[in-house]
């Protein structure tokens, strides 16, 4: 299989060495390209999103934008791709992974400090194989010329209120008409509020007879604050620039929730439900950020040397009490508290050199990471943990660009990872030198044709390798089972491949596109629940090798030439398949919570004569399973949010933005059971889709 692939880049790279040779020049994408053009030059498989599109999502925060992606879905806390639940979209925030802590906070930040968004495909030198996709945030510059922008939205999600507020001053000072000095001050208050609606059923049962069967009802509501303060100073000298982007997060949160517990007296008959207590959860929490970050490039002759370093210090601090009431009225209490600290030291250096038909990049990379958590738990459970782990990574990295012809580009490059992670007195240093080749061919103006093959290496993250503990709220059983990590994780090792054709349109009116991708892993990794003493503990645990494939179907087209003026149409499809070879069962099975499809639409139209605009748009998951035989089974349900906006210009300064989110309240129902020997455990759960509407007023001049 390996060989074939490699075949299939050759295959692509061979029809364009005949033609003639011509002197590269370095390619320089700037702010009047549009982005269908900038995605059609760029070397690698690119999709921006433009900021325009991201204003008309109508979100609140920079984690909701990553939601709103084409091909990508919002899973538990995290972001996945692909169908692959773990760790599977990889974050930049202007060039800089998110590995530890910061990433949290920086999710948070709000939406409007984004100036644009590139959603990467395929294996690189410079980004790696790690995940199957790589989105790279980029935020708002400082400008020199004095303006302000302003945004007051209030709104309701439910029945409870939100409200968001942001200001940001630009200024600086200019020198014969370029600016040498630029700053921006934003400032930004969210007040994020939620209801919570949700049921759950479980049930036990021995040899097929219902043994135990319980419902639980759970309402209240949680509140989230975002508070940032997050500068930028530049100063420049001709081409030359250093900026320093010091960041201030804070962010408070409560959770208030009163459960309502019953059972069925016969709960072989189901009947006679009755309620047989309550629990009222009380949960507070606050994480606190400080990030300094220095960027600089420097340029030399024809090469541009460009260097960052950033120090990120967080800390989460979460207090949870449980009072719990059973059918006599005897009242047990639960006391839980986690303070967590995470230390970051970021830093990276790169060279770009044009050199005849070649463009040279070289670069390196060094992110340490130390995480303690420190927990207490009191009233029905006792104990005091503290744990610790860390990491280091050490990357070096060579590309090479060679266009012997205006229509064809041969990317090559080899990256050299060595990483060391420790937690729980177990310590693993990885190295791994992994190659990458891709392909650019443009037959025709709108035909373009690409293809690319990489090696990867995944290391496990710190809250996997952490032995800190999430106890389950309720139950313990396999489907609420406690959750803790596993220092003795081997990282995953990877083989990517991808191939693309893209069309496009005349005019710049769209681009459509289809790619199809295989993704080879060992020492896979999924998370399995598995009996500890008295308590049943979900672990990531190395599974053995998988296999991912797939196709990608996206569209991008601007109807203006064909009758209908000023309208967008957007589209992505996303057909997973994925498969392991579990060593522990000795079977092949389908990878679990793998989805059918992942489907995004979306239709954007200005309306110059009503000074308006609007938008709607559709993001489909479809069903994901999870089957292994004589183990587990289970599935979440189809969900379709609906989202909307409409957009009035009052004057050139002002503008009336309505937006909605989930207008069909759609909700999240699963299903999960385990099975060991002839006992049973069904857990379904409900959680009530909330529909969100709000209107802001936005101001800039």
């Amino acid at each position: 299989m390996k060989y074939w692939l490699i075949l299939s880049v050759l295959f692509v790279a061979l029809p364009a060495q005949a033609e003639e040779a011509v002197t590269l020049e370095p390619m320089k994408i700037t702010g009047e390209q549009d982005d269908v053009s900038a995605r059609r030059d760029a070397t690698t498989q690119k999709v921006i999103v433009e900021r325009k599109e991201i204003e008309s999502l109508g979100v609140m925060t920079i984690g909701e934008v990553l939601g709103k992606l084409p091909g990508v879905e919002i899973k538990g806390s995290g972001q996945r791709a692909r169908g692959m639940s773990r760790d599977s979209v990889q974050i930049l925030m202007d060039g800089e992974r998110q590995v530890g802590g910061a990433g949290g906070a920086l999710n948070r930040l709000p939406a409007e400090q984004l100036e644009r968004v590139e959603i990467l495909r395929g294996s690189s030198a410079e980004f790696g194989g790690a995940s199957v996709l790589t989105v790279n945030l980029i935020l708002k510059k400082a400008l020199s010329k004095r303006s302000t922008d302003f945004k007051l939205g209030l709104g309701l999600r439910g029945d409870e209120p939100n409200a968001q507020f942001s200001w940001t001053e630009n200024g600086g000072t200019e020198n014969n008409g370029s600016g040498n000095f630029a700053w921006s001050l934003p400032i930004s208050l969210n007040f994020n509020n939620s209801a919570i609606d949700s049921s759950v059923s479980r049930r036990y049962s021995t040899a097929g007879l219902n043994t135990f069967w319980q419902q639980e009802q759970t309402n209240g509501n949680s509140r989230m604050g975002h508070y940032a303060f997050s500068p930028r100073f530049t100063w420049k000298d001709g081409k030359d620039s250093i900026t320093v982007s010091p960041m201030f997060f804070y962010g408070p949160s409560t959770q208030k929730s009163q459960t309502d517990i019953s059972a069925f007296t016969d709960p072989v008959a189901g009947a006679d439900l009755h309620k047989i207590g309550e629990r009222d959860s009380r949960e507070t929490g606050t994480h606190r950020m400080v990030r300094i970050r220095v960027e600089s490039e420097k340029h030399v002759s024809d090469a541009k040397l460009t260097g960052r370093v950033s120090f990120n210090n967080g800390q989460s601090d979460s207090g949870i009490t449980r009072d719990k009431l059973d059918a006599t009225n005897v009242l047990t209490t639960f006391n839980e508290s986690t303070h967590t600290r995470n230390k970051e030291f970021n830093t990276a250096a790169r060279i770009d050199k044009a050199f005849d038909t070649h463009f040279l990049s070289a670069g390196a990379e060094f992110v340490k990471i130390r995480r303690e958590d420190a927990q207490f738990f009191a009233g029905g459970f006792t104990d005091t943990r503290n744990h610790r782990a860390s990491s280091r990574d050490g990357i070096l990295w060579l590309q090479d660009d060679w266009s012997p012809v205006d229509a064809f580009t041969l990317t090559t490059g080899l990256r050299l990872e060595n990483m060391t992670i420790a937690a729980e007195d177990v310590s693993q240093q990885r190295a791994g030198l992994l190659p990458s080749i891709a392909v650019r061919w443009q037959p025709r103006e709108q035909w373009v044709l690409r293809t690319s093959l990489g090696a990867g290496m995944k290391m496990p993250k710190l809250d996997e390798i952490s032995n800190a503990t999430t106890r389950s709220v309720a139950e313990n059983n396999p489907a609420e089972a406690d959750k803790r990590g596993n220092a003795n994780l081997r990282p995953e090792r990877n083989i990517n491949f991808e191939a693309a054709i893209e069309h496009y349109l005349l005019h710049k009116a769209g681009v459509l596109s289809a790619n199809i991708y295989m993704r080879s892993t060992s020492d896979f990794i999924e998370h399995r629940v598995q009996q500890e003493g008295v308590r049943w503990v979900d672990r990531p645990f190395n599974e053995g090798d998988a296999l991912h494939y797939g196709i990608e179907l996206d569209g991008k087209v601007r109807t203006d030439n064909f009758g209908w003026q000023g309208a967008t149409l957007k589209s992505h499809l996303t057909l997973p398949h994925g498969r392991v070879d579990d060593q522990r069962l000795g079977i092949t099975r389908m990878a679990r919570d793998t989805p059918r499809y992942v489907l995004s639409m979306g239709l954007d139209q200005s309306l110059p004569k009503l000074k308006s605009s609007y938008g709607v748009s559709v993001q489909i998951s479809g069903r994901s399973e999870t089957d292994i035989p004589n183990e587990q089974s289970a599935f979440s349900k189809t969900r379709t949010p609906l989202d909307a906006y409409w957009l009035y210009k009052l004057s050139p300064t002002y503008h009336l933005r309505i937006a909605g989110q989930n207008l069909l309240a759609s909700d999240t129902r699963s299903h999960n059971r385990f099975m060991a020997g002839n006992q049973d455990w069904q857990l379904n759960s409900f959680d009530d889709g909330k529909r969100s509407v709000r209107v802001t007023l936005e101001g800039r001049w």
